[in-house]
């Protein structure tokens, strides 16, 4: 571990920090309990108080983005990932003292809450996923988005920004985006992550507004604007059994364009059924139309796989324990997390055989 922590750490310019993030890292690793500053100091062998290691992360001068460029290295070598996921990351707060945090609607639970909302760039395979840059939504703060929406103007160009500073820092192959965008503005992402010359696989929603593309499956006398839902349903007839990762899922392509995203392009829309469902369980989007559906259904799957290591591994490294109003100090844990998830990946340099499964 102390030879990787010199690797990840090494853009830190003074041996004093380089130190602490170390005593940092380790405590992430092995503390119980949150990994507050105080838990840090107070668990064995750190060798530093609770007062300098909040010192370090919260009011420090070191910049996280070269670490974090040092760590997506790190993890690209190590994990060969198959695409870029866009992960979002929903923590509840009873106050307003921490950064970011503000009342919004959070989708997944229903209702409006106290949180701090932000997402993650993961690298994923198959088999681990570990996270290397974030985001912090900071909704009516200085520097912050409009709203706490998830389609709050300006979001969708964080997102293509996120990945591309990552890729161009590591002179990486451009691998496809894949997020969950139900409920996001999909033709401004699109815009973005095409003009960024990223390729794209989005979980969509069902009441997205999509063209069938002329000259291809017919739904009537022409092709008409329909919900992506309304598309799917027609043609579930035309599933065909693809199986991934055990599993065997039915999938229907169809070709459509976007309405709203210039340039008009041709994309496809992947149904995805399973079991004896009249509706489908997944609507995919994606400019991969050269791509095979069960390689298209692996890259969808990647979703899970970032869930499943988010809840086994970075939450356990205390990847939502940070307390505080600093927004530096926010984005200096949260890398010194991303680290100690893709540390703990890699102990005894076994990435190929660290695997948790895929839960479902």
């Amino acid at each position: 571990m102390n030879e990787a922590c010199e690797e990840l750490l090494g853009s830190l310019r003074r041996a004093d920090q380089r130190r602490r993030g170390g005593q940092y890292l380790r405590g992430l690793l092995t503390a119980t309990g949150r990994k507050t500053a105080r838990n840090i100091a107070n668990f064995g062998g750190t060798g530093a108080s609770a007062q300098s290691l909040h010192h370090f992360v919260a009011s420090s001068t070191w910049d996280w983005r070269p670490v974090r460029a040092t760590l997506a290295r790190y993890v690209d070598d190590g994990l060969r990932p198959n695409a870029w996921v866009i992960r979002p990351m929903v923590v509840s707060k009873t106050g307003v003292r921490s950064v970011g945090v503000r009342r919004r609607f959070v989708p997944d639970l229903g209702r409006v809450m106290s949180c701090q909302r932000s997402f993650g760039l993961w690298m994923a395979s198959d088999a681990r996923a570990a996270p290397v840059s974030w985001h912090l939504t900071l909704d009516g703060e200085p520097g912050g988005e409009a709203d706490g929406r998830p389609d709050a103007p300006g979001e969708e160009r964080d997102v293509a920004r996120l990945v591309t500073e990552i890729a161009q820092a590591n002179r990486t192959v451009a691998r496809p985006v894949v997020m969950d965008a139900r409920t996001a503005a999909v033709p401004p992402l699109v815009r973005a992550l095409t003009a960024a010359g990223l390729p794209f696989m989005l979980r969509v929603g069902g009441e997205l507004p999509l063209d069938p593309a002329a000259g291809r499956v017919q739904l009537g006398q022409r092709p008409q604007t329909a919900p992506a839902q309304h598309l799917m349903e027609q043609l579930k007839r035309l599933g065909r059994p693809v199986e991934c990762h055990g599993a065997v899922n039915f999938v229907t392509p169809l070709a459509v364009v976007l309405p709203g995203a210039l340039p008009r392009r041709t994309l496809l829309l992947m149904g995805v059924w399973r079991a004896n469902r009249r509706r489908p369980a997944d609507l995919w989007l994606t400019d991969l139309t050269s791509s095979g559906h069960s390689a298209l259904l692996r890259l969808a799957m990647l979703t899970e796989r970032v869930d499943s290591d988010f809840a086994a591994v970075s939450v356990d490294v205390g990847i939502r324990d940070f307390e505080g109003r600093s927004f530096q100090g926010w984005h200096r844990h949260v890398t010194l997390a991303s680290i100690a998830h893709a540390l703990r990946l890699s102990q005894d340099g076994q990435w190929c055989e660290y695997q948790v499964p895929i839960a479902g």
